[in-house]
């Protein structure tokens, strides 16, 4: 646990070291927030409510994806990284120092939404739900961390930056996450259960507006949080032997 500490302490002052790419993925959703979803739906608390929600996640996929990719995949190019490889301790305390920052990157990057959200939405949400939402969250953390993870171990960094792009926005539209969930269009609402977006958000959304669980959309979660995480160690130990051996 104390090497999972300091692999937290490292990623969190790297991520201070170089804030630019947080703020990009901060800011994101944060103006989508404030420029589409509050003149549209601030009259109606409910529709706030869960498109807030929504938002959160989206943050959390920017947040996990972006952090972690491009982070794992500078680190196995450099120098130090390649120390660190030689070192006994191996995949565990990393992965488990890179999930902590995540929760503290996550964190960061969805208050400012919450806020928002909370003071466009009267009423707000319930107190006894907010526990629940935040295990449903927890959820999405680490599955998108997983997902980061996996694209930074087996991708150079050039290609993290372009699937830092395209294929996570892919993710947030095919997973519905800019559409009413109640009334999906067609094609989205076709691929969507089968994203791990959707089923991330659903969970959210049930724990705070007794939105519908599919139970499709839930396992498909689980088979992405085993298929990301199979992938993560392949590409782990893959680079090890291409490297140390």
């Amino acid at each position: 646990m104390s090497l999972a500490l300091l692999y937290t302490k490292h990623g969190l002052i790297e991520t201070l070291r170089a804030p630019v790419s947080f703020l990009v993925i901060t800011l994101m959703p944060l103006a989508v927030m404030v420029f589409f979803i509050v003149p549209n739906l601030g009259d109606n608390p409910a529709a706030m409510i869960g498109a807030t929600a929504t938002m959160v996640v989206f943050a959390t996929l920017l947040a996990c994806v972006g952090q972690f990719s491009a982070t794992v995949a500078v680190m196995r190019e450099s120098p130090w990284g390649a120390y660190l490889r030689t070192l006994p301790a191996g995949l565990t305390p990393a992965a488990f120092g890179h999930l902590l920052t995540g929760m503290v990157v996550v964190l960061a990057a969805i208050v400012p939404i919450v806020v928002v959200g909370v003071l466009s939405a009267a009423g707000g949400v319930p107190a006894a739900r907010v526990p629940t939402a935040v295990a449903a969250l927890l959820v999405a953390v680490v599955v998108f961390t997983l997902l980061g993870l996996a694209i930074g171990y087996t991708m150079s960094v050039r290609a993290t930056v372009v699937a830092n792009s395209v294929p996570v926005l892919a993710l947030a539209v095919g997973g519905g996450m800019f559409a009413d969930p109640a009334n999906l269009p067609g094609p989205i609402a076709a691929i969507a259960p089968y994203l791990p977006t959707r089923g991330a958000t659903d969970l959210v959304l049930a724990a705070l507006i007794d939105h519908p669980l599919d139970p499709t959309s839930l396992a498909m979660l689980a088979a992405w949080a085993v298929g990301l995480g199979a992938l993560t160690v392949w590409g782990y130990r893959r680079d090890e032997g291409r490297r140390f051996r």
